[in-house]
C-alpha cells in the first residue's frame, strides 16, 4: 500500500511539473505577445520609431541619386510622431482588425514643398515633363515609405486572425492551470496527510525539477540560438523581438533559480526532519 502510495505521488509530481511549466509559457505568451499594451510600451522603451525611420530615410536614399535633386530634398519628411502614429495603426491593426491608415498623403506634400522650394531657389519652372518626372518621384518615395511602415498587411491580417483565436482559448482556460496545480498539490497533501514532511518533499522535489527544466531550456536556447543576430523582418523589428526575448529569458531565469533555492530548502527541511525522527526512534529503545 505505501509503495503505490508513493508510485501516485511520484506521478502527481511528474504531472504537476509539467503542468507548472506549460502554465508558465502560456502565462508569459499571454502578457507578453497578446498584450498590445506590452508591445507598445516596449517599441517606446527600444527607440523603435527612431529606428524604423532610419531604415525609411536609408530606403529614400537610393532614389535621390537617380532624380538629380539635392539629399536634402528627401530629409526630415517626417517626424518620429508621424511614425508612432502609423505604426500605432499598424498594432491596431493586428490586435483589433482596425483598417491601417498612414500618413502617405503628409510625405507627399512635405516632399513636394521641398521640391518646390529647390525649384525656386534655382529659379527653375516645372514644365509637363518635369512635372511628370517630380510625380514619379514622389510616387517611389511614398511607396518607399509604405512599404517599410507597413510591411505586408497580408502578414498582418493573418497575425490578428491567429491572436484572435488564441484570445479565444485563453479565455476558454481562464484561471483552470492554477486551479489543476492546486489540486494536484492537494492530492499530494491528502496521499501523505499522515506525514506531511514526506508531502513537503515530493512538492519540493517537483519544484527543484521546475527550476532544473528552465535552467536547462536557457542553456540549450543559448547554446543553439544567437539571439542577438536573429533577422526577422527588418533591424527594427529585430531588435524588437530580441528585446522581448531577451526579458522574458531572464523572468524565466529568476523563477528557475527561485524554484532552485525553494525546491533544495524543502528537500533540506524533510532530510533534517526525518534525521531528528529516526533520532527520536533509536533514543525511544
Amino acid at each position: 500500500m505505501k509503495l503505490l502510495k508513493n508510485l501516485i505521488c511520484i506521478m502527481l509530481s511528474f504531472i504537476l511539473v509539467l503542468v507548472i511549466l506549460m502554465y508558465m509559457l502560456y502565462s508569459n505568451f499571454e502578457s507578453k505577445f497578446l498584450n498590445k499594451d506590452y508591445i507598445l510600451s516596449k517599441m517606446n522603451g527600444n527607440q523603435f520609431y527612431l529606428q524604423i525611420g532610419r531604415e525609411v530615410e536609408s530606403g529614400f536614399e537610393k532614389y535621390i541619386y537617380q532624380s538629380g535633386l539635392p539629399e536634402e530634398t528627401i530629409k526630415n519628411l517626417f517626424t518620429e510622431e508621424i511614425i508612432k502614429n502609423d505604426v500605432i495603426s499598424i498594432v491596431n491593426c493586428v490586435y483589433g482588425g482596425t483598417e491601417i491608415n498612414l500618413s502617405s498623403q503628409i510625405i507627399r506634400n512635405n516632399l513636394d514643398n521641398k521640391i518646390e522650394q529647390y525649384l525656386q531657389s534655382e529659379g527653375k519652372n516645372a514644365n509637363e515633363q518635369v512635372r511628370e518626372n517630380i510625380n514619379k518621384f514622389e510616387d517611389l518615395i511614398v511607396n518607399e515609405y509604405n512599404n517599410n511602415i507597413n510591411i505586408s498587411e497580408e502578414l498582418y491580417t493573418e497575425a490578428h486572425s491567429l491572436i484572435e483565436k488564441f484570445n479565444v482559448v485563453v479565455e476558454k482556460i481562464g484561471n483552470m492551470p492554477i486551479m489543476i496545480i492546486g489540486i494536484f498539490v492537494v492530492l499530494i497533501i491528502l496521499l501523505n496527510i499522515k506525514n506531511l514532511a514526506l508531502a513537503l518533499n515530493f512538492l519540493s522535489i517537483s519544484i527543484l525539477a521546475v527550476g532544473v527544466l528552465i535552467k536547462l531550456g536557457i542553456t540549450t536556447i543559448y547554446s543553439n540560438i544567437n539571439i542577438d543576430n536573429l533577422l526577422i523582418l527588418t533591424n527594427s523589428i529585430s531588435n524588437l523581438v530580441i528585446s522581448i526575448i531577451k526579458e522574458i529569458i531572464y523572468e524565466f531565469d529568476k523563477i528557475s533559480t527561485t524554484c532552485v533555492v525553494l525546491g533544495v530548502l524543502g528537500i533540506a527541511i524533510y532530510a533534517i526532519f526525518k534525521s531528528l525522527k529516526s533520532e527520536k526512534s533509536i533514543n525511544k529503545y
